[in-house]
């Protein structure tokens, strides 16, 4: 399996269940240690042992079950595991900022960082999961199944959102089984089958 993601490209993933795609992202996050194979990331080789590792290098990932504590206020899921502290204590006034700051670059300055994550739509929620990436100036996010659980008003804003990061030189690996959301969104796709690399094309050029 060979895949290149390039910086500001919306890069669609498919294939049918068993393909492979999961454990591709589990490898790509650090879930998983390949057992062969290498990754690169900006031309340098990389090994990652664990998800903090690859967050480190610039991976993000967006799953399809949402990693959110709903009793937690968007602020604290942003900042989950990686709390920003002064003089031993939380410095929330900074971190209230910088959610802020991440909500406002996509697009959702209307989302209060202070509210519980609970109260927000799956919409929402999704978008502060995309804002702990994008505060974590992720190089590349990984989107698996993002529109799975969202209405149509809530994907066109999605797709806006992604878009947008596009602009920014963010690379976005967007995995999905519906076709028509590739089409419209994608400049590459890769397609997987068992576990191996069957082709990779420009969108313009598949139908």
């Amino acid at each position: 399996m060979s895949i290149g993601i390039r910086p500001g490209e919306i890069h669609g993933l498919i294939g049918e269940n068993g393909a492979g795609k999961s454990t591709l992202i589990k490898v790509l996050t650090g879930v998983h240690t390949p057992e062969e194979g290498e990754i690169y990331v900006d031309g340098q080789k990389v090994v990652f042992h664990n998800p903090v590792q690859s967050r480190e290098a610039g991976i993000a990932c967006v799953y399809q079950e949402l990693n959110i504590v709903k009793q937690l206020s968007v602020t604290d899921n942003v900042f989950m595991g990686r709390a920003v502290k002064k003089n031993g204590l939380l410095d929330y006034p900074r971190m209230y900022e910088e959610a802020k700051q991440a909500l406002t670059t996509l697009g959702h300055p209307e989302i209060d960082v202070k509210m519980e994550c609970g109260k927000l739509g799956t919409g929402q929620q999704q978008m502060v999961e995309i804002a702990k990436a994008v505060s974590l100036d992720a190089k590349l996010i990984i989107m698996d199944e993002p529109t799975s659980s969202l209405g149509k008003e809530e994907i066109n804003q999605l797709m806006e959102t992604v878009r947008g990061l596009k602009a920014k030189g963010v690379a976005i690996l967007f995995v999905s089984h519906k076709l028509e959301e590739l089409f419209e969104l994608c400049d590459r796709v890769t397609v997987m089958r068992d576990g191996e690399h069957i082709v990779t094309e420009d969108i313009g050029n598949m139908t």
